[in-house]
């Protein structure tokens, strides 16, 4: 047992593994040991590689697997990448985009079950989600046989320690700090970098971390400081086939207002409840995918 005066939590947070997905026959990219095996096995030839979850991460990896010389299919639950991010005027884009390349992308299904074959491929079942609107049975599905499986399905903060230390604490979110001190809801304990959340919006950027860091140092030492001021960093989608930009705090859902909207680019703005924009979105497309 260690006594502390003050204590800064800097626990991170770990991929989000569903039941359908095995760890032992998953691979994720938040690991740099598991990060650098994978590349070992893809670093033998071309191969089928299915990634469930198409964010941020899982959209860039199925394109750069792409490059690589590989067969991606990207499966998710929304009928379009982002989704949970941007408004559907502007995933429908991205999902253009990303099929224009030559990726399989498959909207609106979950992977049921994942399973290891007598030659080592795996068999990805998976199966569509059902529609509001759609009362009829679904078909079977023919299951997907390809050479591995990326998890790319988001970040979670284990619950054990912060709530041992009695902090406020959301599992999808994480530790909840007062943003000026970055102080948690427990006296003398503070959080830092990925397993916090400012205002109910989880912090996972590298950006941000140095002006975090001096602000729990000046105030653990007691001097005088300015307060963390939380900036969002620019949010860019690091993919050839469309530029995708983002500024501020996005949500899918909201009062999203088309600035500019043609076949090249789309411009949108999202105002909140005081009629000030909390978030800019600029898409812009390439010649190659141009409707």
């Amino acid at each position: 047992t260690i006594g502390y005066d003050k204590l800064v939590l800097a626990m991170g947070a770990h991929p989000i593994f569903p039941k359908s997905l095995p760890e032992d026959l998953v691979w994720h990219v938040n690991h740099i040991e598991r990060f650098g095996q994978l590349q070992e096995k893809l670093a033998t030839g071309s191969q089928h590689v299915a990634i469930v979850g198409a964010g941020m991460v899982g959209t860039e990896i199925a394109e750069d697997l792409l490059k690589a010389g590989h067969q991606v299919t990207l499966i998710d639950l929304n009928d379009a990448p982002l989704s949970q991010m941007l408004p559907p005027k502007a995933t429908a884009r991205i999902a253009q985009a990303v099929k224009s390349q030559g990726i399989n992308f498959l909207g609106g299904y979950q992977v049921s079950a994942i399973t290891r074959l007598s030659d080592r491929k795996l068999e990805v079942s998976y199966e569509a989600l059902p529609s509001a609107t759609d009362s009829t049975t679904a078909e079977p599905i023919e299951p997907l046989i390809v050479d591995h499986v990326i998890a790319s399905t988001g970040l979670t903060v284990d619950d054990n320690l912060p709530a041992a230390a009695g902090v406020d604490f959301d599992r999808r979110t994480g530790i909840v700090v007062d943003a000026p001190t970055l102080r948690t809801s427990t006296p003398n304990i503070y959080a830092i970098g990925d397993c916090m959340s400012i205002d109910g919006v989880p912090c996972r950027y590298v950006a941000p971390l140095r002006a975090q860091a001096a602000t729990i140092a000046d105030d653990v030492l007691g001097l005088e400081h300015n307060g963390y001021e939380h900036k969002p960093p620019m949010i860019r989608l690091k993919n050839k086939a469309i530029s995708v930009m983002v500024t501020g705090v996005p949500k899918a859902t909201g009062n999203w207002q088309s600035k500019t909207e043609n076949d090249e680019e789309l411009v949108m703005d999202l105002i909140n409840d005081s009629d000030e924009v909390s978030a800019t979105l600029t898409i812009k497309l390439p010649p190659t995918v141009k409707a």
